[in-house]
């Protein structure tokens, strides 16, 4: 007997048999915490997805996600999941142009440096540069440096290059410019010739092979090759503090998500406590019906615990749509060139953070639903008198 009760009366409070007025605060609610909840799945969407988007660029252009720090002549065997394997140089060096300077990482890279799957990371001026027959080597610095150093593509810029306590001037002229869309990277890396380090340096440039594989696999591939007697380190390693910074700031913006889920599953025992103050003198004459305070709880918590899952599934639909179409948004905000944005990273893939966006919507079900039984308490305190309503 009572199940069926309980569903009429659950079915009642939803509004589904009920008044408008019911349908009216079912439907308010479930679009409040709906808006609530699509608002947690976009940010966390939209931190995470940048988040990996810096990463990946510091991976791909920086110094690859695995590094190998051994000379030409070592034997590596390369494993199944190692896409790319590049050896490169590098040295640091000061930038001098005719008005400014700036320090930054010169790396030296073969031909094939450029394959396809970096090239899909930066963008390169389309213009080729019409050289006046100068047999000045040639450089690849980004759009942001050039901005910075007032020169641009056909300039004449000095290296002042660091390696070893070594020191090695070299005048060398811009080939073209490239962009990645992080400012951050762009300013400080430089790409030339390996000829032009092996040249400058001998046997006394910094040399390491640098190896492109899956984001799953980089601990596989690092101990098979450690296990080899190799010396490897990955990209978070030799970027420690970008890597550093990049976690704690998606465990914060975690940490932040999950209060605001925590408030929010306190608003939703506000919901219950609505509902039992302006169904007094119902919840009354139950009790005079012989209905048990155990059987109007589960009414009352059963209609709540509906509303929000309704509400849950809504919201992150919402967010999720929202997310994965943001792409568009922020190749509109890219082209208007907005000073404020030019820190932040807009050229990323949109991934689903499935762990965190779980986490969250689990923590705001448990605490809604410890905050509606700690508002159900009150139905025992109803006075059986409440069940007399006058208009």
């Amino acid at each position: 007997m009572s199940t069926p009760l309980i569903h009429m009366l659950v079915t009642r409070k939803l509004g589904i048999q009920g008044t408008w007025a019911s349908k009216k605060r079912i439907l308010f609610n479930v679009l409040l915490i709906s808006i609530v909840v699509g608002a947690l799945v976009f940010a966390q969407m939209f931190v995470v997805s940048m988040s990996n988007g810096i990463a990946n660029k510091y991976a791909l252009l920086g110094n690859g996600h695995i590094q190998i720090h051994e000379n030409q002549e070592t034997e590596i065997t390369v494993g199944e999941y190692i896409s790319d394997m590049q050896f490169v140089a590098q040295a640091f060096a000061l930038v001098y142009s005719p008005t400014k300077n700036q320090m930054v990482r010169l790396k030296g890279v073969g031909p094939t440096y450029f394959n396809e799957q970096r090239l899909g990371e930066l963008t390169l001026l389309d213009t080729e540069l019409v050289s006046d027959g100068s047999t000045l080597p040639q450089v690849l610095i980004s759009t942001s440096l050039a901005n910075l150093l007032c020169v641009g593509q056909g300039d004449r810029i000095a290296l002042m290059m660091i390696n070893n306590n070594t020191l090695r001037p070299q005048l060398v002229i811009i080939k073209n410019l490239y962009d990645s869309g992080y400012k951050e990277l762009d300013e400080q890396l430089v790409f030339c010739d390996y000829s032009l380090m092996e040249r400058l340096f001998s046997n006394k440039a910094d040399t390491y092979y640098e190896l492109l594989v899956d984001d799953d696999k980089i601990e596989t591939v690092k101990s098979s090759l450690q296990s080899q007697g190799l010396s490897v380190t990955s990209w978070d390693e030799e970027n420690y503090s970008v890597a550093t910074n990049l976690n704690t700031s998606k465990q914060a913006v975690l940490g932040v998500m999950l209060v605001v889920a925590v408030l929010c599953g306190y608003f939703i025992s506000e919901l219950s406590r609505e509902m039992i103050e302006d169904d007094k003198h119902k919840i009354a004459m139950l009790k005079l019906l012989g209905a048990k305070d155990s059987l109007i709880r589960r009414v009352y918590f059963t209609t709540v615990m509906l509303v929000t899952v309704l509400s849950v599934v809504l919201g992150t639909s919402i967010g999720i749509f929202m997310g994965m179409n943001l792409g568009n948004l922020l190749s509109l905000l890219a082209k208007q060139s907005i000073p404020a944005l030019s820190f932040y990273l807009l050229d990323f893939v949109i991934v689903i953070p499935y762990m965190e966006i779980a986490l969250i919507l689990l923590v705001l079900l448990i605490v809604g639903a410890l905050s509606i039984l700690w508002s159900l308490r009150r139905v025992h305190k109803i006075d059986l008198l409440s069940c007399t309503h006058f208009d």
